[in-house]
């Protein structure tokens, strides 16, 4: 790891965590930019210290420029965690966030509804729904297609959009001329493929 990625720890155990903070106490204007993207970081691996770094960003934070990525942080971290219901808390409060300030956009008008409804989530369907449709013209990638469709599908067990999030599914190519791998469907999504196979025939 180069000196400059002090903040980007992907482990974390009590010697990693001396360096982090003897470097940040020397951070001064992006202080709160480092701990967001550690926090971001550790998220999947180390979901309790992801979620200790974004409170500490919270309770130390200078602005709120940080505030929509460090409740991305906090949100993956509750997946890691299979906190459902905390998750999907943090979810809608990054909504709400990305309303109140348009040039912080995130995947999460997506990830909020698939995960409504590959969970099963059936108290939150209708707003899943309404989620979707209000952000409909934000589709840009494959991905964005697939769980688009997906979402709806699997909410309402409708064979015509499962069959349109398949469509997306078997795209190999994003149709961006410098960046054709990027936004597709991975292999991660192959258990809710399956299911969706059933609901188009």
């Amino acid at each position: 790891m180069s000196s400059d990625d002090w903040y980007r720890n992907k482990d974390w155990n009590k010697s990693i965590e001396e360096h982090f903070y003897s470097r940040l106490k020397r951070a001064r204007t992006q202080r709160d930019q480092y701990l967001v993207i550690q926090a971001l970081t550790l998220a999947d691996k180390h979901p309790e210290i992801s979620i200790r770094l974004v409170n500490e960003y919270f309770e130390s934070r200078k602005d709120k420029f940080e505030d929509v990525r460090a409740l991305l942080a906090k949100a993956n971290a509750f997946i890691a965690l299979n906190d459902l219901e905390g998750c999907i808390a943090t979810f809608k409060e990054i909504l709400e966030r990305e309303k109140d300030s348009p040039n912080y956009r995130t995947g999460v008008y997506l990830d909020y509804p698939y995960l409504v409804a590959t969970q099963k989530i059936e108290n939150e369907y209708a707003n899943a729904l309404s989620v979707l449709h209000e952000h409909l013209d934000r589709l840009t990638f494959p991905l964005d297609h697939y769980k688009w469709h997906a979402s709806k599908a699997l909410i309402n067990n409708d064979g015509s959009e499962a069959q349109k999030a398949l469509e997306a599914a078997k795209v190999k190519r994003s149709g961006f001329l410098f960046h054709q791998d990027v936004g597709l469907v991975g292999k991660e999504h192959e258990k809710t493929i399956k299911h969706l196979c059933k609901i188009s025939t």
